[in-house]
């Protein structure tokens, strides 16, 4: 096999996601324009919360969760239990980023260690974390390897999916990036006319974390903000004549899609047939927040809030909520007390745009 001295690793094009736990359907709908079809999809990322280390002396008060394409609000009222101050240790996973052909990644800001402009306050006052970063690889048929160091002692960024590690994989001499093809690093895909380029194709993991004090008799509230990932389809598959019955039963299950949101759908994809795709986009968008994995306080959360905002009053949206009511043009609320995550949140939003 052919690698050439200096390879492109072709860019890739993703957005972040958001989701959600419950189980009630909610189903919005407008009189959408009519969009054209294309076959391309785009990853999610699934972003969650904090997660602290397990314990029974720390409650979590109360959970207040804003969930949207451009913006992801949580503000956490903890109490200690006790009558001792408490430390812990207080972690906020990033989602997993990996490489590939097929991987496509928009992130918010992808130069920096920090790539959701993740931020913390600890009662209104602004605190850092420590960062943590491995990159891991798993060859056919082999055990997961951690290939950090490696990556490092090479110049070569964590992140798989930027510039900058394109131009440090063509930096590097040919036997370098034999070595790592050999190793499962970076995979070889013929493009044609004797041409092959190379993606990196580890997986980063990344998490922020910090020590933090819950004093004996005082609640703490911490609120954390970040950018959210959306993934996407570029076209509509839901309420399609193609859709098939497992399909929908899997937008039922994952969604709690119901009649009057299937009726909705279907209509749109009816006009956008109509129309022939002339001057119009319909395409699916898809928020995921991870809150199953970061119940580690002691019982329930005492009263937990969920807003979600679709953005456009015109956007048809779906997601499985408890003792749902409308707020607003686009902002829909649940209120649940003694919360106990069962599932992550998961939200679809069927969204239109004219072209000029």
């Amino acid at each position: 096999m052919r690698i050439p001295s200096t390879t492109r690793i072709p860019r890739l094009t993703l957005l972040l996601p958001v989701i959600l736990s419950a189980a009630l359907s909610t189903a919005l709908s407008s009189a959408l324009p009519r969009p054209a079809r294309a076959d391309d999809s785009v990853a999610t990322l699934a972003t969650g919360g904090l997660v602290l280390k397990k314990t029974d002396r720390i409650a979590l008060v109360s959970e207040d969760l804003f969930l949207s394409e451009k913006a992801v609000r949580i503000v956490y009222r903890f109490r200690n239990l006790t009558d001792r101050d408490v430390e812990t240790t207080i972690a906020f996973p990033m989602p997993d980023i990996s490489g590939g052909p097929d991987a496509m990644l928009s992130i918010a800001d992808p130069k920096h260690d920090n790539f959701l402009r993740f931020t913390t306050e600890v009662d209104g006052r602004p605190v850092d974390s420590q960062v943590e970063q491995r990159a891991f690889v798993t060859p056919a048929g082999k055990p997961e390897v951690e290939v950090t160091g490696r990556l490092r002692s090479l110049g070569i960024p964590l992140v798989p999916t930027v510039e900058a590690t394109e131009a440090a994989l063509a930096a590097l001499g040919a036997d370098q990036r034999r070595g790592l093809v050999a190793d499962g690093l970076l995979e070889p895909q013929d493009m044609g006319k004797g041409t092959t380029s190379l993606f990196p194709v580890w997986t980063l993991r990344s998490k922020f974390w910090r020590r933090q004090v819950f004093p004996a008799g005082r609640d703490v509230v911490v609120r954390q903000s970040y950018v959210p990932g959306v993934g996407g389809l570029s076209s509509l598959s839901f309420g399609t004549p193609t859709e098939g019955a497992d399909e929908k039963a899997e937008y039922a299950r994952k969604y709690c899609t119901d009649a009057a949101f299937l009726k909705a759908a279907q209509g749109l994809a009816r006009r956008i047939a109509a129309a022939g795709g002339q001057g119009v986009q319909a395409f699916e968008q898809y928020l995921s927040y991870v809150i199953t994995s970061g119940g580690n306080w002691a019982g329930p959360i005492g009263t937990f809030k969920l807003t979600v905002d679709k953005g456009d009053p015109t956007t048809l949206v779906s997601f499985c909520a408890t003792g749902l009511r409308k707020t607003g043009p686009t902002t829909f609320e649940s209120v649940v007390t003694d919360y106990v995550p069962r599932r992550d949140i998961d939200i679809l939003m069927l969204k239109t745009t004219t072209g000029r």
